[in-house]
């Protein structure tokens, strides 16, 4: 999923009244899980060549769908994550291409094929399994139907088979140098001077030219008998590449076989995967970090003859990575070309990776080393190629599961939010643990759900996740970008860390918020966007972004922070803190009466596309904290929503339903219990909740329903709760260390043994 800087503007909020029915409803029961010990990464188990699917047995894709593909379960383990398989198009209506991802059903995003008119072409494509009910994959179809055929070479899981090894691109076989395959004819490739004893699979690049007559070319061991697939399929006079993922005898060796008329065969070695190698494999939903094309598909930034084009990937790659994943699509080509990918930093090695003609849009997968600042090279031959690239994955060390105070997330992975090294857009009910964190305090979830934050014991803080704007605070930030350091598509895919990182500045921290940190001195620290001056500097730049932490100044004292997200503004940000005193101050967005100083913004005057605009209503939004009138000498903060224990006083302000708001604070009606903690759903309609001293939690409601009654009630579900985490679902941590979901009977709890919870979805477990 790409993140996109949302404009501001005034939004309508259409809401439909409907009754409210208490449902008795029992969540599934569902086992505690234990932290793994098992490092993270996949490693790969080599399949023989299998066909699985193949349309042409019922009906084309049609244009714009997709067709779930079952992955065999006695060939493939309940517990792998990623699927490599050769995915041939052939018989399509039109020009096209064809897609693939991670579940039963999906919308291209990226493609994996393209075809021509009365073309059959193949290309290997790694993909991530999809998760629970819907754990295979599927294939999808550009604007016109086409059949599709998938051949299975291996997969990905964790636990025991081969690391992969990347080499510097060699070349192998060429046929040109002695005959080329008749019908019928084999060669056999041996690797065993190039690849160590006891290596499992092979990686390399399959170059098929000066082909006499349309045949398909098939790769299997030496060892087994030749398999019903194919890897390479050929028309005369075309240059056809596929990269090819294939098994080894013991002995290292690896047959080729054409089919029909002759045909020469090149093959550039890539890697290889073995129980010694150290490389994991981590798969991502494909993200496309290059496209050299304008809006309209014609060239914009095409390389160039004999240029070599450096490509950084660190925005998306952890430190570490050693090899990317990646689908090259070469298009606009004005002559026949060879495009090569290697290493940035290295020379250039001697072999290819695409083969062109005129007119030809034509992808190949490539397994790409990376240099240490995690960049390749793209290189053209001749005339100009316009170049989309497309990334699926890639190669790092292993890093040991943590065992001590582990953060984990249980909702959603498009931008990594997990912290384990990949991305998926498979929502799923996890949980699933970060890897290279342990001693976690606390952890939230950006108020967007994009990003996340834990802070560590030794004071620390440390971010994962989407990082377009700025949200990780770790300097580097923003898009896929062209050479001028324009976008090149909308929305462009946006930087993300699929792993924790620590954020830079940051030190004795003692409480953290969405972009946002205390430390033990009560200063307060943000970063991230400007939009509606949350940032808090003074600055009225809206189009600011601070990708490090920066210090509000002239704030001292403070002992709590709080963050709060407009819906009737999207990029409305508030920031709320409370000083030693018991004072509440505020800066940012005023939509309904944020700040608490009573005003609220008036929308349609205050704000343009980048942000408040200078010189307008100072109700607006204020770029310095100012202080939320009527608060002294109270205790807990929460977001709009305050909590005086000396005399038990509740009291909130800002959006109350649909219309109403509060510019400045009014106290809550009283409960049937002492309130103890307060906590107020970041959205303008959502209510406040407050946890009584028996353990029953308060809701006082002002959402869909408000009718201008706050008095609120007792949940009629909830009990024993030690603290409530805003999300989607809502979710609590009952005093015996589990976790449940609001809205149901406490009977079946999602994870136990937790520490802490924080808003969005992710929590702590102390020992696993």
């Amino acid at each position: 999923m790409n993140e996109v800087r949302v404009t501001l503007r005034r939004l309508a909020i259409l809401l439909t009244a409907a009754a409210s029915v208490a449902l008795s409803v029992t969540v599934p029961a569902q086992a505690a899980p234990s932290l793994s010990t098992q490092d993270s990464g996949a490693v790969f188990t080599a399949l023989p060549p299998t066909r699985i699917f193949d349309s042409r047995t019922s009906s084309k894709i049609e244009k714009y769908t997709s067709r779930p593909v079952a992955i065999p379960a006695d060939l493939v383990p309940d517990n792998a994550t990623a699927v490599v398989f050769n995915l041939t198009g052939t018989n399509p209506d039109f020009q096209t291409y064809l897609a693939t991802g991670p579940g039963d059903q999906g919308s291209p995003s990226t493609s994996s094929l393209n075809l021509d008119l009365g073309e059959t072409r193949a290309n290997l494509v790694t993909v991530a399994l999809g998760h629970g009910a819907h754990k295979g994959i599927w294939i999808g179809a550009g604007p016109y139907a086409a059949d599709a055929i998938v051949d299975l070479a291996g997969y990905y899981a964790p636990g025991a088979g081969s690391k992969y090894t990347p080499l510097t691109p060699q070349r192998v076989l060429d046929t040109r140098d002695s005959s080329p395959l008749g019908a019928g004819g084999t060669v056999t490739l041996d690797l065993s001077s190039k690849v160590p004893a006891g290596a499992t699979s092979a990686v390399f690049n399959l170059t098929a030219t000066d082909v006499t007559g349309p045949t398909f070319v098939t790769a299997y061991p030496a060892d087994r008998p030749r398999p019903d697939a194919s890897n390479l399929n050929l028309v005369a006079g075309r240059n056809t590449p596929n990269l090819v993922t294939v098994a080894l005898s013991p002995d290292r060796k690896v047959k080729l076989t054409n089919s029909y008329w002759s045909v020469d065969l090149i093959a550039d070695l890539a890697g290889y995967y073995s129980p010694t190698s150290t490389q994991a494999f981590y798969s991502l939903y494909p993200t496309r970090v290059l496209e050299t094309r304008d809006m309209d598909g014609g060239p914009k930034h095409p390389i160039q003859a004999g240029e070599s084009r450096k490509l950084d990937l660190s925005g998306w790659l952890p430190a570490g990575a050693t090899a990317a994943v990646t689908n090259l699509t070469g298009t606009n080509v004005s002559q026949s070309t060879v495009v090569t990918a290697w290493a940035d930093g290295t020379p250039k090695p001697g072999v290819s990776n695409l083969n062109l003609v005129p007119y030809q849009t034509s992808a190949n997968l490539a397994i790409v080393p990376v240099s240490g600042d995690r960049a390749i090279d793209l290189d053209n031959l001749a005339g100009q190629v316009d170049m989309v690239v497309d990334l699926a994955g890639y190669f790092a060390p292993p890093i040991p599961a943590c065992t001590t105070n582990c953060a984990f997330g249980i909702e959603n992975n498009f931008s990594g939010q997990f912290g384990n090294g990949t991305t998926d857009t498979s929502g799923r009910a996890g949980p699933v643990f970060a890897y290279g964190l342990k001693d976690v305090k606390s952890i939230v979830g950006s108020v967007n759900g994009s990003a996340v934050y834990a802070l560590k014991s030794d004071g620390t803080v440390w971010s994962w996740g989407g990082n377009g704007e700025g949200q990780l605070g770790i300097g580097k930030y923003g898009h896929a970008e062209g050479p001028t350091g324009h976008p090149y598509a909308y929305p462009p895919p946006a930087f993300y860390s699929t792993l924790p990182v620590q954020i830079p500045g940051l030190h004795n921290i003692v409480a953290i918020a969405d972009e946002m940190a205390l430390d033990a001195d009560g200063h307060v620290h943000t970063w991230g966007v400007n939009t509606t001056w949350q940032l808090g500097t003074g600055s009225t730049d809206g189009a600011q972004i601070a990708g490090s932490p920066v210090q509000v100044p002239n704030l001292d004292n403070v002992k709590a922070i709080s963050v709060a997200r407009s819906p009737s503004n999207l990029a409305g940000i508030t920031r709320f803190v409370m000083t030693n005193d018991g004072k509440v101050w505020s800066w940012g967005d005023n939509s309904r009466g944020a700040l608490g100083v009573g005003t609220h913004a008036d929308l349609s005057k205050c704000f343009g596309s980048d942000g408040a605009t200078p010189g307008a209503d100072p109700s607006c939004a204020s770029a310095t904290p100012v202080q939320v009138v009527g608060l002294s000498g109270c205790d807990e903060l929460g977001s709009r929503v305050v909590l005086c224990k000396s005399n038990g006083s509740v009291w909130r302000w800002g959006g109350l339903g649909i219309s109403a708001e509060n510019d400045s604070p009014v106290s809550l009606p009283a409960t049937t219990g002492t309130v103890t903690h307060v906590q107020r759903d970041a959205a303008d309609v959502d209510g406040a909740r407050g946890i009584l001293a028996n353990g029953r939690v308060w809701q006082w409601d002002d959402g869909a329903m408000y009718v201008g009654d706050t008095t609120g009630a007792l949940d009629p579900w909830l009990a024993s709760v030690a603290s409530i985490a805003e999300g989607l679902p809502d979710r609590v941590l009952a005093t015996d260390s589990a976790v449940y979901e609001t809205g149901h009977p406490m009977t079946s709890p999602i994870i136990t043994g937790v520490t802490t919870i924080g808003d969005g979805g992710y929590g702590v477990v102390g020992t696993p």
